[in-house]
């Protein structure tokens, strides 16, 4: 019964406390700056957003599965769907605590996969090396 009330805890307390705080600055507009707002929104033009979309879901199921494929030579087989979980959330986390979200990808991948952290976490390592190499020798 425990596992169950703090599962439910550790996703409402996050999603309470964004609902706060998008009221809060909600709150802080004046009417003008609230009508100025809405007018933005309904003169915006959706078709770059939409691209935007399409092009971030590519990219992120793409590194799920560059993953999921070093991790196959390691003898492990996670799921796809669990990879770009892992991925997204690594980049959620990224924005709060600078460069925690490798950790927070192997961690995910151990708790739901079985994958041993180590393992995980040594394919992202080699994976910022490969990135790496690739960036700075297009750079050239």
């Amino acid at each position: 019964m425990k596992q169950k009330i703090g599962k439910w805890l550790s996703i409402l307390l996050p999603i309470l406390l964004g609902l706060a705080l998008v009221i809060y600055t909600y709150n802080k507009f004046t009417p003008e700056q609230l009508e100025e707002i809405k007018l933005q929104f309904k003169n915006a033009d959706y078709f770059y957003i939409y691209i935007s979309l399409l092009i971030s879901a590519v990219a992120l199921w793409s590194r799920g599965y560059r993953w999921r494929y070093t991790l196959e030579h390691l003898g492990y087989k996670p799921k796809i769907s669990t990879n770009v979980m892992a991925v997204c959330i690594g980049y959620f986390i990224n924005m709060s605590i600078p460069r925690s979200g490798e950790v927070s990808r192997a961690l995910i991948l151990k708790k739901y996969e079985d994958v041993p952290f180590d393992k995980a976490f040594g394919t992202i390592i080699a994976e910022r090396v490969v990135d790496t190499f690739f960036y700075y020798h297009l750079l050239d």
